[in-house]
């Protein structure tokens, strides 16, 4: 695999398995961050630094020059200020989007959260989470651009491989997921060699203790 990857939300617990991941594939990914000298502890010169933030679309385009795919691993880090849903969960992926449209971006991957359909969702109680996620995901889906966008279970930080993975499509999935499994999706979307637009949910099946099987993009509905 040759083609320039970028990955937003780098430094993030997601984000930062889907990097080691991507280096452990002989890829040398770019990762956008905001704490430059912080991030350059973590993978020395397995990766490419940019500098960046998602709520300054200016800051995103170096970045995303010459990039053929960009994951999207981002998230907010609290119910309101400067990092909060509606700053990052839309404004900054509708800035990721922007940016990924205006440099000709073959393949957008957006990790965003089950229950986006469900305003009652105790999760909306942060800020609305769950409702800004959804309407980051709608920028994406009108884009035009290649995409997968997919609503994870609750994140836990256990090994991946483990227990069988359950898809489907139309929010009526809950449960939790390994951030592991997760990343490994990701690969497999940014591998995927046919065009992609489609949105799908994920969790593990808690009575299965099964390593899930490669991931058939073409078994789920083309949005």
């Amino acid at each position: 695999m040759t083609q320039e990857i970028l990955v937003a939300g780098a430094t993030g617990r997601t984000g930062k398995i889907i990097v080691d991941k991507l280096i452990r594939l002989g890829i040398k990914p770019r990762v956008l961050v905001r704490d430059l000298p912080s991030a350059q502890a973590l993978w020395v010169n397995a990766v490419t630094y940019h500098h960046g933030d998602v709520r300054e679309l200016d800051s995103l385009l170096p970045a995303l020059s010459g990039v053929q795919t960009l994951i999207s691993a981002i998230g907010a880090q609290t119910p309101v200020g400067k990092n909060c849903p509606k700053r990052v969960g839309y404004e900054g992926v509708a800035n990721l989007v922007q940016a990924a449209c205006a440099m000709d971006i073959k393949r957008f991957i957006l990790i965003s959260s089950i229950a986006v359909t469900r305003p009652e969702h105790p999760l909306n109680h942060f800020g609305k989470i769950l409702e800004w996620k959804f309407e980051g995901e709608e920028v994406l889906r009108q884009s035009g651009l290649d995409y997968a966008i997919i609503r994870p279970g609750g994140l836990k930080d256990t090994p991946g491989g483990v227990r069988k993975l359950i898809f489907g499509q139309g929010d009526r999935l809950l449960g939790m997921i390994s951030r592991s499994d997760l990343a490994e999706i990701c690969l497999k979307a940014l591998q995927y060699p046919h065009t992609l637009h489609v949105t799908f949910e994920v969790i593990e099946d808690e009575t299965q203790n099964k390593a899930h099987g490669q991931l058939q993009f073409a078994s789920l509905a083309m949005d």
